[in-house]
């Protein structure tokens, strides 16, 4: 029988895998600019102005379409920022399964994760100064 943590680790590893699957599929079958349901930004709604992420839903639908080109052209930094979130998502599943300890302390490094979130922001004011 296996002890109570490592029941819970991976049924949180399950969950995730399951997530991802839902994610994936949703954007590989619904484009976002033709359904109504799919979350729109606020910021955006309210201010006029694109937050970090706008364009995200929109970029992930053709990046599953295998349209790169066209993902780029609606959000470059999510884009080009998938490496980096893939790498902690990684991170998250080896930590759970009690496995590469040292994989996981270089991604889940806090000066990662504080120079990410500066670059988002950063990110977030060139695209409104320069309307991209």
């Amino acid at each position: 029988m296996q002890p109570h943590s490592a029941k819970s680790s991976h049924f949180a590893l399950l969950l995730i895998i399951l997530l991802l699957a839902g994610c994936v599929l949703l954007y590989v079958l619904f484009d976002p600019v033709q359904h109504a349901w799919m979350p729109w930004c606020p910021l955006h709604k309210l201010t006029g102005w694109n937050c970090p992420a706008c364009g995200m839903q929109r970029a992930l639908h053709a990046l599953f379409g295998g349209r790169l080109a066209e993902a780029l052209a609606y959000n470059y930094f999510f884009i080009l920022s998938l490496p980096y979130v893939l790498a902690l998502l990684v991170a998250e599943v080896l930590k759970l399964m009690q496995r590469g300890g040292r994989f996981v302390s270089v991604v889940r490094n806090a000066r990662f994760a504080h120079i990410f979130m500066a670059l988002c922001v950063l990110w977030g004011i060139v695209r409104n100064l320069l309307h991209i």
